[in-house]
């Protein structure tokens, strides 16, 4: 009690949580609410911290009324940001008590298996869509050559890809500030030469007269392609490059390019002699990942896929990456 202002419990926790969390670029405003939330269920219960104990977690992790026996984003959020806290508590010193990992309860729900495209497959993909047919109602044709470029270069998600407008490209020093990453996390995302060259012109033909508020990647009206429209051209590219699909949720996505970078990153490491645990933190950062816990699952991905680095990876971390589990979009 300071000033006839009565204190909430964990409040300066939860400040100094929050700067952090901001301080390394992630929004956090749905989860802000989520604390101010979990620190008036510890008022009203009569806890006031300093420590996380198992009485306060497990109450605050049990399943709500409204909320689905298994699985759903409410609970699962809940969950997640308590030991995220949890993590926080414990390094200022806190004894804290971690509830159990929920992953597995989403891994149930999940169909889909990642793919990882060769670097031919990859190929054969570009020259597919490089061959879309010009018409004068669709950007088609231009968009999903360099959209796909774009994806494998960067290894961005196709969401916040597509949300890209013109304001958040910079190809005089060649980046992109994605601002609609998940996680709510903003980050700067850099090009490689060939692939600014590759947005250069792609700008000039499709944006000779650009203004900040316009997606980059537009259709003929100017707005957003939505995820599903690429999806379906994508299916046909894989067609055509010869790339068999599973069928409906089956695969490979879109999202499934993304996987192939992370790996081929990995992959050219390898090959190079460098130190591959070494490059996972810097992947970490550049995918927009919480942790490079989350960034280690491809390590074991780029084994089953080339088998050469199988004994890199087992001396590595066999007993520190999980084995690959995903969300109900498996979106690493």
């Amino acid at each position: 009690m300071s000033g006839g202002i009565e204190r909430t419990p964990f409040e300066d926790e939860i400040a100094g949580f929050l700067k952090f969390k901001r301080d390394m670029g992630f929004k956090y405003l749905k989860e802000e609410g989520l604390l101010r939330l979990f620190s008036r269920f510890c008022s009203e219960r009569g806890w006031d911290g300093p420590d996380l104990t198992q009485e306060i977690v497990e109450a605050w992790c049990a399943k709500w009324p409204h909320e689905p026996e298994r699985g759903g984003g409410g609970h699962t959020s809940r969950v997640t940001l308590i030991r995220q806290f949890g993590l926080y508590l414990s390094a200022l010193g806190r004894d804290v008590y971690f509830p159990m990992n929920v992953a597995h309860n989403m891994s149930r729900h999940s169909r889909f298996v990642a793919y990882v495209f060769t670097r031919d497959e990859i190929g054969r993909i570009i020259d597919a869509s490089d061959r879309i047919c010009p018409h004068r109602c669709s950007t088609m044709h231009l968009v999903l050559p360099t959209l796909l470029r774009l994806l494998y270069s960067s290894g961005t998600r196709i969401g916040e890809t597509l949300s890209i407008k013109m304001r958040d490209v910079d190809l005089e020093n060649g980046s992109i500030r994605m601002e609609n990453a998940k996680n709510g996390k903003v980050r700067l995302v850099a090009l490689s030469d060939t692939m600014a060259g590759v947005l250069r012109e792609f700008c000039s033909i499709l944006h000779p007269d650009p203004k900040p508020e316009d997606y980059l990647f537009c259709n003929v009206a100017g707005g957003r392609y939505n995820n599903q429209t690429i999806y379906n051209r994508f299916r046909s590219v894989l067609m055509d490059a010869g790339i068999p699909h599973g069928g409906r949720g089956a695969g490979p996505r879109v999202h499934d390019i993304r996987h192939a970078f992370s790996c081929h990153v990995l992959m050219r490491a390898s090959e190079a002699g460098e130190d591959v645990m070494a490059a996972l933190p810097v992947l970490s950062e550049y995918l927009g990942h919480e942790s490079v816990r989350e960034t280690g699952v491809y390590l074991r991905m780029t084994a089953e896929v080339y088998p050469d680095v199988t004994k890199l990876v087992e001396r590595a971390c066999s007993r520190v990456i999980p084995e690959v589990i995903g969300d109900e979009q498996g979106s690493y």
